[in-house]
């Protein structure tokens, strides 16, 4: 059984592939998407925008950037906790983001620990939420 389910969204197949093993070892499900059109499109089917626990995504993507992405979530899917993992290096965005309810930020490169320790706390997050109806 699954701890949950985590869209990984970041246009570096390297470090979308590294979350996807850490997550999968740790017993998560990943999806993945390399910008934020993938990710919306990924999301567009019933059975996968009920299953999302979590999302994490880069901020600096090709086509649809993280930021829209997590403009879109926040309005479409307002109740799955948001998790960036970037190495942008703007700190007034990245505020306004957390301000807009980004539930978490992790810099890269990031330790495993970091990243399971970040997707643990959403994907409890999550499942409060459930539990007490607000999703």
């Amino acid at each position: 059984m699954s701890l949950g389910r985590i869209l990984i969204v970041d246009d570096d197949i390297t470090i979308r592939e590294t979350v996807r093993i850490i997550l999968n070892r740790a017993g998560y499900d990943a999806v993945m998407a390399s910008n934020g059109d993938e990710a919306i499109k990924l999301m567009s089917t019933d059975d996968n925008a009920s299953k999302v626990d979590a999302l994490l995504t880069d901020l600096e993507m090709p086509g649809m950037d993280g930021a829209k992405l997590i403009a879109h979530f926040k309005t479409a899917y307002p109740m799955v906790p948001i998790i960036i993992l970037s190495g942008a290096t703007d700190f007034v965005l990245t505020e306004v983001l957390i301000q807009q309810g980004v539930t978490d930020w992790l810099r890269k490169p990031s330790t495993r620990e970091k990243i399971l320790e970040k997707v643990r706390v959403a994907v409890h997050l999550h499942q409060l939420r459930k539990a007490q109806g607000h999703v």
